[in-house]
């Protein structure tokens, strides 16, 4: 039962209100935005922005809800096509082998270059006296695979050395280069800066290398941001998510320690020697492009360079320009680390 004073007393104070004036309400807090981002593979430090992004609550307080889905990209791009990912971190190259098959059935672009440059090397033990690209001939050589970008730099790296395939002995180890390596069952083999030369310095009776990196020879970008037309059609939403992990990266170059501490809520039993792994990957996060342009930010002069390659080669056939593969509008410009 409602008391009669109780009514007249709220009839009388909303009678005393000035003419136009409402009772204050408290609004609505607006519910932030899900992004699903596939990361690739297994948690590892090379996602190390992203992990810091989400635990430090920069996505967060974009009004970001960001979901985190790792697995091998071949798992993880049809989910990008069938809209269940928003966003996923793949090879440069994968946006224009995609999306120049089937521009409408995988509109792929790659939108923020987590490293500048690839990291493919090609590493051996020093005893195998390979310096040179010519050194390579008539030596077996491991790959993970003949796809993807480690294929795409063994190409431009023969390429360059007037080398072809049949000059060496190639054999398909997957992802046991190191292994095959000291084991003596390859001379070579493809692995990544940042990975298997740290593991080995870091050992405790350190094992003489010989490196010869790819970067020089493919001139693409590295692993990177791809989103597809309709994840970037949510412009507010895309920009949002991608700033903030510019600004994540920053972070990470400046207080990389504080990046690792953030990936260990992520990666099960994270051992301190994964340490050395991020700091070596660092420099892959910026070249001389990206420190005038911006953290993220792709070269179009690589963009053009790969596609004329991947045509030259004979793996793309297209029509399309190398702009249609990739963009750098959704970032921010001149996001860089802090000077020392």
């Amino acid at each position: 039962m409602v008391r009669v004073g109780s009514l007249i007393g709220a009839i009388v104070a909303a009678l005393l209100l000035p003419p136009g004036a409402h009772r204050a309400t408290s609004a609505p807090t607006p519910l932030p935005h899900v992004v699903r981002v596939g990361l690739g593979y297994l948690p590892d430090v090379q996602f190390a922005p992203f992990y810091l992004a989400l635990k430090s609550g920069l996505y967060r307080r974009a009004g970001l809800d960001v979901r985190f889905q790792h697995g091998y990209t071949s798992e993880l791009y049809p989910l990008l096509v069938q809209g269940k990912l928003d966003f996923v971190v793949g090879d440069a190259e994968d946006a224009i082998l995609y999306r120049s098959k089937d521009p409408r059935g995988a509109p792929f672009r790659y939108v923020l270059a987590l490293y500048q440059t690839v990291p493919n090397v090609i590493f051996s033990l020093a005893e195998k006296h390979i310096t040179r690209l010519a050194d390579l001939k008539g030596r077996s050589l491991g790959m993970p695979l003949l796809s993807g970008a480690s294929y795409t730099s063994l190409q431009a790296m023969l390429r360059a050395a007037g080398l072809k395939e049949s000059d060496l002995r190639i054999q398909q180890i997957g992802f046991t280069q190191l292994e095959a390596v000291l084991s003596h069952r390859v001379d070579a083999a493809m692995g990544f800066i940042n990975n298997e030369p740290v593991v080995l310095a870091a050992q405790k009776d350190p094992v003489g290398l010989n490196l010869l990196p790819a970067a020089p020879y493919n001139s693409s970008a590295g692993n990177g941001v791809i989103g597809t037309d309709a994840s970037l059609g949510k412009d507010s939403e895309a920009k949002k998510f991608l700033q903030t992990t510019q600004a994540a990266m920053a972070q990470t170059l400046n207080a990389p320690g504080v990046a690792f501490e953030a990936s260990k809520g992520f990666i099960l039993n994270l051992s301190s020697d994964r340490y050395r792994v991020l700091l070596a990957s660092l420099p892959l996060y910026q070249s001389a492009f990206s420190r005038q342009k911006g953290l993220g930010y792709s070269n179009p002069a690589g963009w053009k360079s790969t596609l004329r390659l991947l045509e030259d080669v004979g793996r793309v056939h297209t029509n399309l320009p190398a702009t249609a593969f990739y963009s750098n509008a959704y970032l921010q410009a001149g996001v860089q680390a802090r000077k020392p």
